[in-house]
């Protein structure tokens, strides 16, 4: 019976005090051992920090310097010259422009957005130039609403082949325009 009592104060002690401090010694040691794998990283990446910084000033200094928004005094300047820098993509690229309507000036976050929606005409693969144009134009502009429909023939025309037929299209670009209360606010 003492033998039985002294084993069940044993595994007592052993479940109440020791089993809990031998489990807090692994969890520690697990620790440990994850900050050993994650110090050669750490020190990889903190290596790399003075690398960073020079990449982000230049990429800053390149942003300072390159145009953001559209030139011009007043909203109706500002989308004459959108006008005309779309006029001449479209050209570029080989679309026809059908017709062009100004669509409402929109204010966002210290800029003017200025909106203008086209009806062009051409083949699919001058569409796709002329987005493409737009995607790396110079004040950024940005693409909506584009919509591109099949031109109807009548039937037994001959057509001149699948990549040239014509497809009308219908886009809305927009560029921003610094906001002049903005503007005149910065040193």
């Amino acid at each position: 019976m003492a033998v039985s009592l002294l084993l069940l104060v044993l595994g007592s002690l052993y479940f109440l005090a020791i089993a809990p401090l031998v489990d807090l010694y692994q969890q520690r040691e697990a620790r440990i051992e994850d900050a050993r794998m994650l110090l050669p990283r750490l020190t990889a990446v903190a290596d790399g920090l003075p690398m960073l910084r020079a990449e982000l000033a230049r990429l800053q200094a390149a942003a300072r310097t390159r145009k953001i928004t559209l030139e011009g005094a007043s909203d109706a300047i500002a989308s004459a010259n959108l006008q005309s820098r779309i006029e001449g993509l479209a050209t570029a690229a080989g679309a026809t422009i059908g017709s062009t309507e100004s669509l409402p000036v929109e204010t966002r976050d210290g800029y003017r957005r200025i909106g203008l929606r086209f009806s062009l005409n051409g083949p699919y693969a001058t569409l796709v130039r002329l987005l493409a144009k737009l995607a790396d134009a110079t004040p950024p502009l940005v693409v909506d609403n584009l919509q591109i429909h099949g031109v109807l023939r009548r039937p037994g025309l001959p057509t001149a082949g699948a990549a040239d037929t014509a497809l009308d299209a219908g886009i809305d670009v927009y560029g921003f325009r610094s906001d002049e209360k903005t503007a005149n606010a910065s040193p």
